[in-house]
């Protein structure tokens, strides 16, 4: 306790202001416990919430954890309404997975736990283990385990995205070929979506989870233009925003959909044919620093080796 005075005393440099920040400083922190004691104990421990499962019948798989994350989260949450466009969090939790009503809650409450915890971790452990270090070193650590704690979960939640989206785009291509032989072999768009959506569970959960979802829409009664949006919502991928833009199109005029699906499916091909070409010329620029860094020196030193070490040889005689 004393070295943290001290520090502080030390970065204000007038003593009088120092005094006066150490006792902000320890108000503030005292309240915050405080605060945080009264969200883990009201958020956890909800009589309420007990009450409805026991009358339910249910388990309640809260852990501790995650009560206190939603707890902390949920007064950071703005609730949207009905038909509003939902926030960015939102939408990128929807699109790794994170189907949960209370995802965006626990995102917000891992982030400010990161966010106060890591910049308190890594003081304690300078204060504790290195208490020599320089005030303006510390402050750079500090400062360093904010940011991280901060942009740590974003970065996180991107990765979870991108891969998501990765396992859905490479086996889209799949379902929309065995979308066109059932529809070619007689069966109904939602015979065949539920025929597609055991397909793939078997070899894509993701997919298949996805196509689930749309059919359970389906049989509870959504408009099927309604389901397949929420499809797009939900993955966010362009090549099924584009199949469900024209499947809209196709039902609207009385086209067929088993054209549309194919015409759809040729020009998917061309565009993996592209990208895969596109992939193909960026290849000799990410090889250049490998070898320039990893395999030319090597071949240097086995081919100039014995040449150097010979003239050296002859040189110091």
């Amino acid at each position: 306790m004393d070295r943290i005075i001290q520090f502080i005393l030390a970065i204000a440099g007038d003593p009088l202001f120092g005094q006066w920040l150490v006792l902000a400083l320890f108000g503030s922190a005292t309240f915050a416990l405080a605060l945080a004691f009264y969200f883990l104990v009201f958020g956890i421990y909800n009589p309420v919430r007990s009450r409805l499962h026991d009358l339910s019948g249910t388990k309640h798989e809260n852990k501790f954890m995650r009560s206190a994350t939603q707890s902390l989260g949920n007064y950071f949450v703005i609730r949207e309404r009905a038909g509003e466009k939902l926030s960015y969090d939102r939408e990128r939790l929807i699109h790794a997975g994170y189907h949960d009503k209370n995802s965006l809650s626990h995102y917000y409450g891992i982030k400010i736990l990161l966010t106060i915890g890591l910049p308190a971790l890594i003081f304690t452990i300078c204060m504790t283990f290195f208490s020599r270090l320089e005030p303006n070193l510390l402050l750079m650590f500090v400062g360093a385990g904010f940011l991280l704690g901060f942009i740590a979960p974003s970065f996180y939640l991107d990765s979870k995205v991108d891969e998501r989206k990765r396992l859905i785009r490479n086996s889209f291509p799949d379902v929309v070929d065995q979308l066109i032989v059932c529809t070619e072999a007689g069966l109904g768009l939602d015979a065949g979506l539920q025929r597609v959506a055991k397909d793939t569970v078997l070899n894509n959960e993701v997919m298949g989870y996805e196509l689930g979802l749309v059919n359970a829409e389906l049989r509870s009664g959504v408009a099927r233009d309604q389901a397949l949006k929420n499809l797009v919502n939900r993955t966010g991928v362009d090549e099924i925003r584009g199949l469900v833009s024209a499947l809209a199109q196709s039902m609207r005029f009385g086209t067929s959909i088993g054209n549309t699906l194919r015409v759809y499916a040729e020009d998917l091909r061309d565009k993996r044919m592209q990208k895969a070409e596109k992939e193909a010329a960026k290849l000799a620029v990410k090889m250049l620093f490998p070898l320039a860094f990893c395999f030319f020196p090597g071949i240097f030193i086995v081919i100039l080796g014995p040449a150097v070490i010979s003239i050296y040889q002859a040189m110091s005689l």
